[in-house]
């Protein structure tokens, strides 16, 4: 019997009555059953959650379009995800929706927009459709815009629904369970590493950011030039991005434990580069202040340039993990990071294993946050300085 991801007892009896309903129904259609196609012309890959899990499922494309290079491959995201996927190279076709079972919208809008999106899934016409969230939402969206061979995980429901399923492991990594797909395909995964796009464009909008007012960059000194951290920028030897914001409350670290940090960096001889979207609030002095003046490619540009980035579990920090910049991820009891974040040699966690991690919350439900209080901002400043020493070696090593 297909296991269930629920642990609200209500979907974990509703969905098994769900799936055995659809089964009987739709047993005239399976009992025939249907091959993938071996030579798809269009292909769907729907991944509407967050920023990290679109990152995640990057190399999806790159080895879809390996495979299959004459293929238009569209992929449906979350508007989030939409820059990011736009500048992707391995993706033909960008639908941007933003699903109200997963954002914060209006409900009748969003339904409207649904509805939209389904047409246009049927108007394409789609020889395969891939759905590595298992989301049963999205597995309708496939049946309703009639993808020829829909693939994907029914951990939520609706695998009748289904051509193939995927074996599903809750403990492996996000990007292994999105390959898993293909691997089901019997297709031969070649790429395994998830990476991030920018452009020219891209490059020059940060380089303007960074001149100095008077160019029509931000204010900055002369001794905060936006060096990146081997020096090959006038003026600066450190530098580092911080994204103190998260999605959710159970994320994020104490604000007065950000700006201390912010204020030792400084006096530590750092240039600190604050980014976030407009509605970050709150007050950090000692900053470049760069919130609401980068899309995501745009940041994705500044992370690498810089070279060194702090933040918390959220799309930056897969950003900068996807890019391999020398990273530190301040993480809470949420998840594991370990199977969500892109691996990568250069990112340092910091986390605390308490007993009631992970615990899957968005708001932790205890007086304390204690997997987020107990980090300490020394714990985040040792972190900096081995990295720091172990970049400055690296760059002395190679000159």
């Amino acid at each position: 019997m297909m296991k269930y991801v629920f642990k609200k007892t209500r979907y974990r009896i509703l969905a098994p009555l769900f799936d055995l309903a659809g089964s009987i129904v739709f047993f005239p259609i399976k009992a025939f059953k249907k091959n993938p196609p071996l030579d798809p012309k269009s292909i769907l890959v729907i991944r509407l959650d967050h920023i990290g899990d679109f990152i995640c499922t990057s190399p999806v494309f790159e080895n879809l379009k390996s495979r299959f290079p004459s293929a238009r491959i569209t992929a449906l995201v979350n508007s989030a995800s939409k820059e990011l996927a736009f500048r992707n190279p391995h993706i033909d076709k960008v639908i941007a929706f933003s699903p109200f079972w997963l954002d914060r919208r209006d409900k009748s809008s969003s339904l409207r927009a649904l509805l939209r999106v389904i047409k246009d899934v049927r108007n394409i016409g789609f020889d395969l459709g891939i759905e590595p969230r298992g989301d049963i939402l999205s597995i309708i969206i496939m049946w309703l815009g009639r993808v020829k061979y829909r693939v994907g995980y029914g951990i939520t429901g609706g695998g009748f629904l289904l051509h193939k399923e995927g074996k599903y492991d809750k403990k492996a990594h996000i990007i292994d369970r999105n390959l898993t797909l293909l691997e089901a395909l019997n297709m031969p995964v070649a790429h395994k590493l998830p990476d991030v796009y920018f452009n020219e464009k891209d490059k020059d909008a940060v380089e303007g950011l960074l001149l100095p007012p008077k160019s029509g960059g931000i204010a900055m000194t002369e001794k905060e030039g936006g060096a990146r951290n081997d020096g090959s920028a006038t003026g600066l030897d450190r530098a580092v991005v911080i994204h103190p914001f998260a999605g959710s409350k159970a994320k994020e670290w104490p604000r007065e434990n950000f700006c201390k940090l912010i204020e030792l960096l400084k006096e530590n001889g750092y240039s600190v580069l604050l980014v976030g979207s407009k509605g970050d609030n709150g007050v950090f002095e000692n900053t470049i202040d760069l919130r609401g003046r980068l899309n995501l490619p745009q940041l994705a540009c500044l992370i690498k340039k810089i070279g060194f980035f702090i933040g918390l579990d959220s799309g930056p920090a897969n950003i900068a993990a996807a890019l391999n910049v020398p990273s530190i991820i301040i993480c809470s009891g949420t998840n594991i990071p370990q199977l969500w974040i892109p691996k990568s040699p250069n990112v340092k966690f910091l986390y605390k294993d308490i007993e009631c991690r992970p615990c899957e919350n968005k708001v932790c439900p205890k007086a304390k946050h204690e997997c987020m209080e107990a980090i300490s901002v020394d714990d985040v400043l040792g972190l900096v300085e081995d990295i720091y020493h172990q970049h400055e070696y690296a760059v002395n090593k190679n000159k």
